[in-house]
């Protein structure tokens, strides 16, 4: 029998959200630990950072860099590893908590430590002494040290993630899809080609019609710019694509292809050219709407600060 692989996970600036889809693999951990013997994990196991193994044939880190301990753990296990898996949004492309680019990073602290009404803090003391500092701004893992497998998600689906690791474990050939989400939902679009003459919230249009792509209905879905790993689950329950897979390879920034797809599709049938303030003005949160998962890896992956402020 051939040695089995040795494996580790870890978390860094995640939620440990994605950690919980490798408990759901159920049944499937068995194929798993056929070929494989998880040596490091500190959510699944009691172990402390300095047992990390010296040698790894595969490791999963989710979350993103959000500070110099996340930093000094990716470029350690890169080093002691042979196969680096960037797994879930925040690994792939920093996730929700790279929304915190949008303020520089003093702003941040003060917030979390002095402002916040959960956090009584009278003598308004920022901790400095055994707390990790804070990057200036997230970032995915890839901006720090190479991946050899980007698995995209929040969380990412168990059953896709176990047949891709075990296919990796068994030297075949990782494929994950890549085509967007329009390509695979089921929701129809109108015969006559989408349009768009308004922009609502889920809420406000209410319980939306059951075969018709949302989009058409004024709903802002992501899934043109969103790749289709999760089967378009969403819509097809009748909720909205957020985005929260990412884009496909072929995108460079799932925003600006989003942007992209909403002024193409508004006012199509009006004779009048569409302003681009009438339809902004439509969105109550341009990049929280457009970049909730991916703005740390975005072609601006921050607010620009003007300089004095």
């Amino acid at each position: 029998m051939a040695e089995k692989a040795q494996i580790g996970t870890m978390w860094l600036g995640g939620c440990s959200g994605c950690h919980l889809s490798i408990v759901d693999f159920h049944e499937q951990i068995l194929d798993l630990l056929e070929l494989a013997e998880i040596k490091f994990s500190p959510v699944l196991m009691d172990i402390k950072y300095d047992e990390i193994p010296e040698k790894l044939d595969v490791v999963i880190i989710e979350g993103g860099i959000v500070n110099d301990e996340n930093r000094e753990f990716a470029e350690l296990l890169r080093e002691r590893a042979d196969f680096v898996i960037s797994y879930g949004t925040c690994a792939a492309y920093g996730g929700i908590p790279g929304l915190r680019n949008l303020w520089p990073k003093e702003e941040v602290i003060e917030e979390a430590y002095i402002n916040s009404i959960s956090t009584p803090n009278p003598d308004k003391v920022i901790p400095s002494e055994d707390v990790p500092h804070l990057e200036d701004r997230v970032r995915p893992l890839s901006d720090v040290i190479d991946v050899d497998l980007v698995v995209p998600g929040c969380p990412p689906k168990s059953d896709v993630v176990a047949e891709a690791v075990i296919a990796l474990l068994k030297g075949e050939e990782v494929e994950l899809p890549n085509t967007n989400l329009c390509e695979v939902c089921p929701r129809e679009k109108p015969p006559e080609g989408l349009a768009m003459d308004f922009i609502k919230r889920q809420f406000e249009i209410g319980k939306p019609e059951e075969d018709l792509c949302l989009i058409a209905q004024g709903i802002v879905c992501m899934g043109p710019a969103t790749v289709s790993i999760c089967g378009a689950q969403c819509p097809s329950n009748g909720v909205h694509c957020r985005g929260c897979y990412g884009p496909t390879t072929r995108v460079i920034d799932q925003g600006a292809k989003m942007i992209s797809a909403i002024a193409s599709d508004f006012g199509v049938e009006r004779d009048k050219k569409v302003d681009p303030e009438e339809v902004a003005e439509q969105l109550d949160d341009i990049v929280g709407t457009f970049y909730t998962y991916t703005l740390p890896a975005a072609l601006i992956p921050m607010k620009i600060q003007k300089e004095g402020k």
